[in-house]
């Protein structure tokens, strides 16, 4: 087989890859991102873009901001409401702009702004079997297309990351993972400018979500913490039909007609001390098992991980060093900022799975 050579290859070409790629634009080194689907692609989500995502992305890349406002499939969100079994809730209202998107919508976004604004060689739907490390890493694609070589390789591919299996990287000694299924409704009763949580005491660590997306539909799921090896204990599709069919939420969801099958969705979470990189290569979002481990989102801390892993690839490239050792002040960079906030929401939700009834006290007096 033929091969073509890169300086640097991403395979993942979600909000990290797509990240990565943006701030590698000016670097003058050449780019492949890679990704096994073909975009526009379904991806299993609660479809939330978070604040801190777009505020990051509007700072990192000046074409953002312009770009986004014409991106019309998007619902503002202003607030946000967790709502617990003894009827009180806990509200929010946020200050920098949040939206919920449909991923499938938000990721083909990102590799249009990729597409426009970067030299970024793009290959989709080719999906790589294994990475080989010689004097330089070797992508080998699980059908007959060529070989892909590079000098350095971000791994933003996900959970089950091929990078991560490839060189038999544990991100974390004892990794934990979410279990998450979701579908689309129309015909709710709730508001088109909140978020809402509800949190059901037996079904601790987790909740149920209703996040609308605009034109009267809504993303309805439910996630919850695995026990161990990716089980819950529990059949989470049957929990997220109990709630939505329980006589208690009648008043929601009597008139809901749902439009898509349940899909699922394993979510690697973060929160404990992690090991992000290796020989000429380093890890991001998912793959690096960056999710927020209080509320199982992502989608922020792969952006930020994703410009992280761009800016250190150049410092590679500037000091001609793309060792482990090298690699280790990506590390750094994480544990400094990411990894330290991820666990200060580990420990909280650890404290309120063991005490559910600080969410009762909080809502009488927190805000």
């Amino acid at each position: 087989m033929s091969s073509h050579h890169y300086d640097i290859t991403i395979i993942g070409a979600g909000p990290a890859g797509c990240a990565a790629a943006l701030a590698l634009r000016e670097s003058r080194l050449k780019v492949a991102l890679l990704d096994k689907a073909v975009f526009p692609r379904k991806k299993t989500c609660g479809d939330a873009i978070p604040g801190p995502a777009i505020k990051a992305l509007h700072s990192a890349f000046p074409f953002f901001q312009g770009e986004f406002q014409k991106l019309k499939e998007k619902q503002k969100i202003k607030n946000s409401s967790i709502f617990l079994e003894n009827g009180r809730s806990i509200d929010y209202h946020w200050k920098d702009p949040a939206y919920n998107i449909r991923r499938s919508i938000w990721d083909e976004f990102l590799l249009e702004l990729v597409q426009k604004h970067s030299p970024t060689e793009l290959i989709t739907g080719i999906q790589i079997d294994r990475v080989e490390q010689e004097e330089s890493l070797k992508l080998i694609p699980a059908t007959g297309h060529a070989i892909i070589s590079s000098k350095m390789h971000i791994g933003c591919d996900g959970a089950g990351s091929v990078t991560a299996k490839s060189f038999n990287h544990r991100v974390l000694d004892s990794p934990e993972t979410v279990m998450a299924v979701r579908a689309y409704y129309r015909g709710l009763k709730l508001s088109g400018e909140t978020n809402h949580f509800y949190v059901f005491k037996k079904h601790l660590p987790g909740y149920f979500w209703a996040f609308p997306l605009g034109d009267g539909i809504f993303n309805l799921g439910f996630g919850m913490k695995a026990r161990r090896h990716g089980k819950t204990g529990i059949n989470i599709k049957d929990v997220l039909t109990e709630i939505i069919n329980d006589k208690d939420s009648f008043h929601l969801f009597n008139h809901a007609e749902q439009l898509s099958e349940v899909s699922s969705a394993i979510i690697p979470i973060g929160g404990k001390r992690g090991q992000y990189s290796g020989n000429r290569f380093v890890l991001t979002g998912d793959a690096a098992h960056l999710a927020d481990p209080l509320q199982g989102h992502g989608i922020d801390k792969a952006v930020f991980s994703g410009i992280l892993a761009a800016s250190h690839a150049i410092s590679c490239f500037n000091a001609n060093d793309f060792s482990a050792a090298f690699n280790l002040k990506y590390d750094k960079m994480i544990r400094t900022g990411i990894e330290k906030e991820l666990r200060k929401n580990r420990y909280r939700q650890i404290m309120l799975s063991k005490c559910p009834g600080l969410l009762n006290i909080y809502s009488l007096f927190g805000k």
